[in-house]
């Protein structure tokens, strides 16, 4: 249980870019066994948070990290980090965002917040977890986080969690003209797919959504009536 309530994921709370995602993604070699992910978040754990590169190395998965041989993209990340490239106005080729995956995404000291709703990690959704068991508490103290830390934009993937995000923002919530993003005092929020849907899984989507991102945020907190 103790994933389960206190794993939030990769970075720091005072980074300025969030990603919030639904779960963690789980190798099948690790037959769902969550021990070396324990142990692992029990040494490099603050505040409930960890270095992903440092995390990920000392459960013995490479595939992202490695400088020799070049690292894979994560199916997931690769989207999220583009879309960030989006938003900075950086270049978003392959290799770009192969190195600040390898280098910088959910760093410790870095400027990505990448966090799940569930601390329970899975290979696919319908491998059994206790994914509502502690959800009211991960949602409340990730958006005391969110007030307190108060970060340039917020990303939540997965369009499955707007139902419980959006009950905390029905005061004070300005609906600006972007899509799916909204406008909060402390922060802008974009609602997003899963990045590997059907239909989702083009640079083009998230290209734009970073822009329409930056765009948003530039803008100010608009005036109401």
């Amino acid at each position: 249980m103790e994933l389960a309530s206190q794993c939030y994921g990769y970075g720091h709370w005072d980074a300025p870019y969030w990603f919030i995602g639904p779960e963690q993604g789980q190798a099948r070699r690790e037959q769902d066994d969550l021990t070396a992910r324990l142990e692992a978040f029990r040494k490099l754990s603050s505040g409930g948070l960890s270095d992903c590169r440092s995390f990920h190395l000392e459960i013995h998965e490479t595939s992202w990290h490695r400088e020799t041989p070049q690292a894979d993209l994560q199916p997931t990340w690769k989207f999220l980090i583009l879309a960030l490239k989006a938003f900075l106005g950086e270049a978003t080729g392959t290799e770009n965002r192969r190195i600040y995956q390898c280098r910088e995404w959910g760093s410790s000291t870095g400027e990505t917040c990448v966090i799940e709703l569930s601390g329970l990690p899975a290979s696919d959704f319908q491998v059994v977890r206790s994914r509502e068991l502690f959800r009211q508490q991960r949602l409340e103290f990730i958006h005391s986080k969110m007030i307190s830390t108060r970060p340039k934009f917020v990303i939540l993937y997965s369009k499955s969690q707007a139902e419980h995000w959006k009950r905390f923002w029905r005061e004070n919530t300005i609906i600006v003209p972007a899509g799916d993003i909204v406008k909060l005092p402390f922060t802008t929020v974009a609602f997003a797919p899963q990045p590997t849907a059907p239909g989702y899984s083009s640079n083009e989507y998230w290209i734009s959504l970073g822009q329409k991102l930056r765009q948003q945020c530039d803008s100010g907190f608009p005036r109401t009536s």
